[in-house]
């Protein structure tokens, strides 16, 4: 069990959470584009790997980060994963929450086609539910719009047994996470092609 991939990819995101940072002193939560040239970036007191998407995980009103980037595990079709990370606070052992999607090239294509449909499509009454489909078995996402006090957001909720996770992006934030999703399917797919 130890060597799994998601158990793999925990650990280095856990590693390069501590590692030294680059500061990125002109890191935005409200830019709307990702750079790819970001290594890492300082928020409040913790570094963040590459050009992070901020989220707000609704069950804590904690605000959380993505990292994105292409994996090729083996075993596994070769996937962009995505990792929804939510800091502990002072004192807290166990996060709130955080997440995984990993994503072939087909799901991700479908997914990035879905971001963008949903960026542009004016809030309904309705709430629409579009599952997500991915490369882990079990794995039950959707990906929900709200619109609240003027504001209109995307959500991914993750269901589990015992619960349901839902992060809460911006419309700009879910831009920056779309701009790392198709870099990471550019490399994806040169990884693929070879």
């Amino acid at each position: 069990m130890r060597n799994d991939p998601v158990n793999r990819m925990i650990g280095f995101l856990l590693l390069c959470m501590i590692s030294t940072p680059v500061f990125a002193d002109d890191w935005d939560p409200n830019d709307d584009t990702f750079d790819p040239n970001l290594q890492s970036v300082v928020i409040g007191d913790r570094s963040w790997i590459g050009d992070p998407s901020p989220f707000v995980h609704t069950g804590s009103s904690q605000t959380g980060y993505t990292y994105v980037n292409a994996t090729n595990y083996a075993g596994m079709d070769p996937a962009v994963q995505i990792s929804l990370m939510v800091p502990l606070k002072p004192g807290e052992t166990v996060p709130a929450a955080g997440g995984m999607l990993m994503l072939d090239k087909n799901q991700t294509e479908a997914f990035v086609k879905t971001l963008a449909s949903k960026m542009t499509t004016p809030p309904t009454d309705k709430q629409e539910r579009v599952p997500i489909h991915t490369s882990l078995k079990g794995a039950d996402w959707v990906l929900t719009f709200a619109a609240e006090n003027e504001g209109r957001f995307l959500q991914l909720e993750n269901k589990t047994k015992d619960k349901v996770d839902t992060y809460r992006f911006t419309i700009n934030a879910s831009k920056k996470l779309r701009g790392a999703i198709q870099h990471s399917l550019s490399k994806l797919e040169s990884k693929t092609d070879k």
